[in-house]
């Protein structure tokens, strides 16, 4: 990869502290931002071969946050890096133009391959993403789909934070959103959904494990 410039977003320091020393070990240059506006001001100050984004950032979300990095720098691959199991965003960040969708319980090599892949323009896909990418183009698919991949980025943001016992308003500051915004958004995924009443939103969330 010949020392790569590897930019990572990422809220928990611990986390980026630890990507950033086992990429200095793997001979690569990387450089941690704890949040949007961090990584917003590195994309204009320097140059990068490759990008690694959490999915849940403060001031903003990494999808949304992927969209911007594609607008501005379409040729710039990322890698998206998440806490959340491929089944939930893998599909979504692929189709906002992600290279590849990790778990943060990903092997070592398995984001050094990862990283590789990026710096040579091609996309990473793990074996369970790409049996979703396969179940997903067949004739049918989408008829049996979990009624959460109906949703909007924005609605499923929503629900998890809501489904994960968050108010309303906690979720509007989390979102930067206004409250009426946030109420708007869960009035339209629980009619989407067929949801009646908040507990039955939570009994959702819980048994298709997205908490």
């Amino acid at each position: 990869m010949d020392a790569a410039r590897v930019l990572i977003v990422d809220d928990h320091a611990l986390v980026g502290a630890g990507l950033v020393r086992m990429l200095e070990a793997e001979g690569l240059q990387p450089h941690w931002c704890g949040d949007t506006a961090a990584a917003l001001d590195a994309l204009r100050d320097a140059a990068w071969q490759v990008v690694l984004l959490d999915v849940s950032l403060p001031g903003g979300d990494g999808l949304d946050l992927l969209k911007r990095i594609k607008a501005t720098h379409p040729r710039l691959p990322v890698l998206m890096l998440s806490m959340h199991a491929e089944h939930l965003f893998a599909l979504r960040a692929l189709r906002g133009g992600a290279a590849g969708y990790l778990t943060k319980d990903s092997a070592p090599g398995v984001l050094l391959d990862a990283i590789r892949a990026a710096t040579q323009g091609k996309r990473y896909l793990t074996a369970t993403v790409a049996e979703q990418l396969a179940h997903h183009f067949q004739e049918g698919a989408a008829a049996d789909a979990p009624a959460h991949q109906t949703l909007s980025d924005r609605e499923l943001q929503v629900l998890l934070r809501i489904g994960a016992g968050r108010t309303v308003g906690e979720v509007a500051r989390e979102l930067h959103l206004s409250v009426k915004t946030v109420s708007t958004h869960k009035t339209r995924l629980m009619q989407k959904m067929h949801l009646e009443r908040d507990a039955d939103l939570v009994r959702y969330v819980l048994d298709h494990e997205l908490a």
